[in-house]
């Protein structure tokens, strides 16, 4: 898929705005349709051009009612947290975990996948070859609060799914889908310093959020390691050159993170906060990343999520 660029539509029915928005969501920076307007008294025609306005514009005009410059919106991408719960021994996960990169791949990365190793299936002998215990005890606080009890099972932006939390993996693609068409209600970006030399590592998450917001939330920093070759469990046996993707660390700030309001979150309000830490020296920076993300403090719903990477 071209990324970027600027993309014409002809026609001016339901299906150019649903043609138009798909090229927005696919990466096109602008969005242009055109159509015809023919008028009932004068016999002619004339071609007309807009610009679509996908619902996650944010528009920076300052002015008040009329008048001013004309508006310069920027498209807010919707993101969405696909939490893979998973682990070591579990035969069945290797193919969630495939999915889940097949669906980050599909969406053009606007979701952001978290393997998690945490449940009863996370465990091998020691004394197995190339064996690394991955959970952690934020891991496994959140696999016991979001109500999960099986291996593999997914997290969709910690949206509820009756008395659980968990979806089963043939059930996350539509969950992922449905969410990405909520409107995006701030926009993320995080700032990283890392000093080779003592590991030591500063990010900057700022939240910039674009409507009215009456609940409390929280933001949660966590280091995540991709691509870490380690003992897995597979339907064809044991592979102890097995690659495991997005694996979970650690978090910067506890398992629940910070809450970053105490009264009502305004329009445009900008919210940054700022964590240091060493990176453990077992990690790969070459391999790491920081996954952020907004939730409601009460109901943990996660509202939006930034990933970047640490070098």
């Amino acid at each position: 898929i071209m990324k970027g660029g600027k993309v014409a539509v002809v026609g001016g029915g339901n299906v150019a705005m649903d043609a138009a928005r798909t090229a927005l969501r696919l990466g096109a920076d602008k969005v242009y349709i055109s159509y015809i307007i023919a008028t009932a008294f004068l016999m002619f025609g004339f071609a007309a051009c807009d610009v679509v306005e996908e619902p996650y514009k944010k528009d920076n005009n300052s002015g008040g009612n009329g008048g001013g410059e004309e508006p310069n919106p920027e498209v807010v991408v919707k993101h969405v947290l696909l939490e893979d719960y998973t682990g070591v021994a579990c035969v069945n996960c290797p193919a969630a975990g495939q999915l889940a990169l097949d669906i980050q791949e599909r969406y053009n990365h606007q979701v952001i996948v978290l393997g998690v190793h945490a449940g009863s299936m996370t465990s091998l002998p020691p004394t197995m070859p190339s064996y690394i215990d991955f959970t952690t005890p934020e891991g496994t606080e959140w696999y016991t609060n979001l109500g999960l009890d099986v291996n593999p099972i997914g997290t969709i932006n910690r949206k509820l799914n009756g008395s659980t939390y968990g979806y089963n993996s043939p059930d996350w693609e539509d969950k992922v889908a449905s969410t990405l068409q909520e409107e995006a209600l701030l926009e993320m970006s995080a700032d990283i310093e890392y000093n080779e030399a003592n590991r030591n590592l500063k990010v900057d998450v700022k939240s910039e959020f674009l409507a009215e917001l009456p609940d409390t939330y929280s933001l949660t920093v966590c280091i995540m390691e991709d691509s870490i070759v380690g003992m897995q469990v597979t339907p064809q046996g044991n592979n102890p050159d097995y690659v495991h993707r997005h694996v979970f660390r650690t978090t910067m700030n506890g398992a629940w993170g910070e809450e970053i309001n105490t009264e009502a979150i305004a329009p445009e309000q900008e919210i940054v906060k700022s964590y240091t830490a060493t990176l453990n020296e077992a990690y790969n920076a070459d391999q790491c990343y920081i996954i952020a993300y907004v939730s409601n403090s009460e109901t943990k719903e996660i509202l939006q999520v930034v990933e970047k990477k640490i070098k």
